[in-house]
């Protein structure tokens, strides 16, 4: 009667060393990454782009055309948000960056969208990646004109080129 105790014993006691030892191994890749060059990309500050304004009709119930454009001071930022909006202009350091306005134009229907989804960066100017949306044949939109445009700040002075690309819905 007492071997077999004696031999479950042994035998979880060996369980244990050995998921020990397992678990263990399976540290060993994090630590030999530890203090060393990261693989990880580092994502350069001109490519942190901050979000200012956006809607989907500019105030008054005025259109604009379909547009991009860079501001580069705060005077000509002010007046140009007030086309689209009444909020207070954020003071922002036309020294370090500057602002891109995206707008879509005026649009039949609701289920339209512009936005900048990304800012890549390269020695002599940043690519703002800008994403236009259209309703889909199937989809159920508003019957009201539509203006889609977004304010964003880049805080960079090289050149901004656009990338656009169109995305249709499913809905």
């Amino acid at each position: 009667m007492l071997a077999p105790n004696l031999f479950n014993m042994l035998w979880e006691d060996e369980m244990k060393r050995l998921l020990a030892f397992v678990a263990v191994l399976g540290c060993v890749p994090v630590l030999l990454n530890c203090g060393g060059e990261s693989n990880a990309a580092v994502t350069p500050p001109e490519a942190l782009f901050t979000v200012l304004a956006e809607g989907t009709l500019p105030q008054g119930g005025g259109y604009t055309k379909k547009q991009s454009k860079v501001i580069s001071g705060q005077a000509d930022y002010a007046t140009e948000l007030a086309v689209y909006s009444n909020t207070t202009p954020a003071s922002l350091d036309f020294v370090a960056g500057q602002v891109l306005l995206v707008d879509m134009g005026p649009r039949n229907t609701g289920g339209y969208s512009i936005r900048v989804t990304s800012v890549n960066v390269a020695n002599d100017w940043v690519v703002a990646n800008v994403e236009l949306v259209k309703p889909g044949p199937q989809c159920i939109v508003t019957l009201a004109l539509t203006n889609p445009y977004q304010f964003v700040y880049i805080p960079t002075r090289k050149e901004v080129l656009l990338s656009e690309v169109v995305r249709v819905t499913s809905c």
